[in-house]
């Protein structure tokens, strides 16, 4: 017998061998699928609308000042959109709406990589191109002018 923080009742119940018996398709998430932009989310931390809770008046927003820099911020908007895409569909992999907008994300994630690393070089040292040794060139993505 357990509690949750609002003193809710649940019960502990485990099957002959000892794992839990648990239904996921019986859980409702409750996400009804409305989700923020790639940049509001990012913001939020969360992309789902519907999970949103604002943490008193808090809004966050970071400014970028040049181009190499708004193209960082988008890799990491889209990197992080894919990432909580990811978590919902490992819980409900036949969502149709969501595996499209997975694909879309995917698919703009690995454009703007190709784009970074044609303008600026590698974001990590596994792009090196293979006849020469790009990585060492300054200034790294986290660098501010480098050298």
């Amino acid at each position: 017998m357990y509690f949750d923080e609002s003193n809710n009742y649940f019960d502990d119940y485990k099957n002959e061998t000892n794992d839990y018996d648990i239904n996921i398709n019986s859980i409702e998430f409750n996400r009804g699928n409305i989700l923020f932009s790639k940049e509001e989310g990012f913001n939020k931390g969360n992309l789902y609308q519907n999970l949103y809770s604002k943490y008193k008046n808090h809004v966050y927003k970071l400014n970028v000042s040049n181009k190499k820099d708004e193209l960082l911020l988008k890799i990491q908007m889209y990197t992080f959109a894919l990432k909580d895409l990811i978590l919902y569909l490992d819980i409900k992999p036949t969502d149709q709406s969501i595996l499209k907008e997975y694909t879309i994300t995917k698919e703009t994630l690995k454009e703007l990589k190709e784009k970074y690393e044609k303008e600026y070089g590698p974001l990590c040292n596994t792009n090196v191109e293979d006849d020469k040794w790009t990585w060492i060139n300054n200034p790294w993505p986290w660098d501010k002018g480098g050298k």
